[in-house]
Parts: structure tokens; sequence; C-alpha cells
């Protein structure tokens, strides 16, 4: 083999190779994106007097933008700092989240963090937060990775609305492979706001809208994003309750004109052994339209886990 054609060789397989890890970043980067941190949403829930409620339970949709569930009626005030986790296994029908030759897969995902929410006056809650998380892929080894997570919000039930509840948020995320290697680090600014429509004790809908703006590295995944979601809530018995949460949201990319426009449904049922523990399954179905179709995809998950929050 001459030295030209040696050299053409390994050129090729070096631009394979790294086409290959470009594209692994990716799938792992848009993948932690639909599995966020559970515990830090930006909304507080309060009564009718203005004073924060009990966060009972997180949503299990994996969206930070969803806020936590809102029930109009008196509860005992929340203590201000709550240590949480979760570990949950689930399988994926579309692991490389591709629009062609996709791959089943089965995944691990665990979560452990701590969260302080100080009541700063009647109707204003704030939020200090902090997380890790790891994902373990069955075959799909080399889509590994772990996140780290921080971040700080304020939550206000706005005066004189029939209970229409802002809400602001920084968050800060990095995301490593399983080398220790940095695959993204993330700046988001959120706002948004949500209402909430009681329809008894036992159930109610919360409607929002929210606002994401992003700066990223690496450059390609900067974006901002704007949203809509609906979350119905199921109060079935004392310890057992149902989740139904649908989000839609449109995500405008920093480079090469890329705009996306996603949405998720899920469905999650919960049961609570002790007020700290819950265990649950979930169905989470997400869909990615793209007017770049490399970044179209559609992807079926289905598991369940173990979750724990306490209070102090």
């Amino acid at each position: 083999m001459s030295l030209k054609l040696t050299q053409l060789v390994l050129a090729v397989l070096f631009t394979t190779a790294a086409a290959a890890r470009s594209q692994q970043a990716v799938s792992s980067i848009t993948q932690s994106r639909l599995f966020t941190n559970p515990q830090t949403p930006g909304t507080t829930s309060f009564d009718a007097n203005g004073n924060a409620l009990p966060d009972n339970s997180a949503t299990t949709s994996g969206d930070d933008s969803f806020g936590a569930q809102i029930i109009l009626k008196n509860q005992e005030r929340q203590p201000s700092f709550n240590v949480f986790g979760d570990a949950s296994a689930f399988y994926t029908n579309n692991v490389d989240l591709t629009p062609h030759r996709t791959r089943s897969d089965f995944f691990l995902a665990s979560n452990v963090g701590a969260a302080w929410r100080p009541t700063i006056s009647r109707g204003l809650v704030g939020e200090i937060s902090a997380a890790s998380s790891v994902f373990r892929y069955d075959r799909a080894s080399e889509l590994d990775f772990e996140r780290i997570t921080a971040g700080a919000g304020l939550t206000w039930l706005v005066p004189r609305t029939p209970g229409i509840v802002a809400f602001a948020r920084y968050d800060f995320t990095e995301l490593l492979n399983s080398e220790g290697n940095q695959l993204l680090q993330d700046h988001e600014v959120t706002i948004g706001g949500q209402k909430s429509f009681a329809f008894g004790r036992s159930h109610f809908l919360t409607t929002g809208i929210t606002g994401v703006l992003g700066k990223s590295t690496p450059r390609s995944q900067e974006r901002d994003q704007a949203g809509i979601f609906a979350a119905y809530h199921l109060q079935i018995t004392r310890s057992l309750d149902a989740d139904l949460l649908y989000r839609y949201a449109a995500q405008f990319y920093d480079e090469d004109g890329r705009v996306d426009h996603n949405q998720t449904l899920s469905l999650a049922i919960g049961f609570y052994p002790a007020r700290w523990l819950r265990v649950d399954a979930s169905i989470f179905g997400a869909r990615n339209d793209s007017n770049r179709s490399a970044f179209d995809y559609d992807a079926f998950n289905v598991g369940s886990g173990v979750r724990f929050n306490i209070r102090f």
C-alpha cells in the first residue's frame, strides 16, 4: 500500500471515528435534556392565603419548566430544606434519538440532591438547589454520562389575580461522559407563569407557559425555547396518585438556523408506602420535528423507580 493511500485510509478512519464520537455526544446531550432533574421546578405551591404548601411529589415528566403542582387548600407549612434522590430503570426504543436505524436498550438513571426553599414573604418563595445524576446503558455503554446541576429561583403568587403564579429561575448544568470529559455546559434563565384549576380535593389541572434563554458550550447546542404545558393530577387514594403531562416547546438553536418543535407526553402512577418514599411506574413518549431532518426522532420509554424526599 502506497504512503498516499495509507494516509487517505487513516484520514477516513479518523474522520469516521470523530463523527461517531460527535453523534454519541449529541445523543447523550439530548437524552439528558429529556430527563432533566425532577426536583428543581421553578414554582412552589401556595394555599389561598399565599402561604407555601408542602411539595408532596415532583413531576415525573422530566422538564424543569413544568413547575410544582398547585393545590388550592390549606396544608401544613413546608420545611425549608429537603434532601431527595431516586433510582429508575427504563426501556427505550430509540436510545440514540435518531430518525433512522434506531436501536433499543435498557438504561438506569439515578439522582441525588438537596434544595433550600425559604419563604421570603407571603406569596414569595425562593429556592437554591443542587443535584448530581448518573445514566448507565446496557448495550450502548458509549452513551453513559453524568450530570451536575445547580440553580436558584423565585416563585411569586401574583396578588389580585385568580391564583396565577409567576416564576423565574437560573440553572447551571454540566454534562460529562464516562471518562470525565465535558460534553456540555449549559446556563439557562427560565421565566414563566402557570395557573391551576381545582376540580375538587382529589384532582386538578395546571397549565402554563415558559420562556428559556440559554448559553451553551459547545455553541452548536445553544438554544432558546418557548413552551406551553398542561399537567393533570389525580389523587386516587391517600397513598396512590397519577399524573398525566403534556409539553410543547419551540426550540431555536443558535447555529445554522435550526428550529425544533418538541413534544412530550407522559403518564406516571405513584404509590407512597411512607410520606417520604414513592414507588412509581411511568410511560413517556417524545417526538421532535426539526427543519434539519437529521434531528428528527420519535422515542418511547417505559420504566419504574423508587424516590425519596426527606424534609427538615
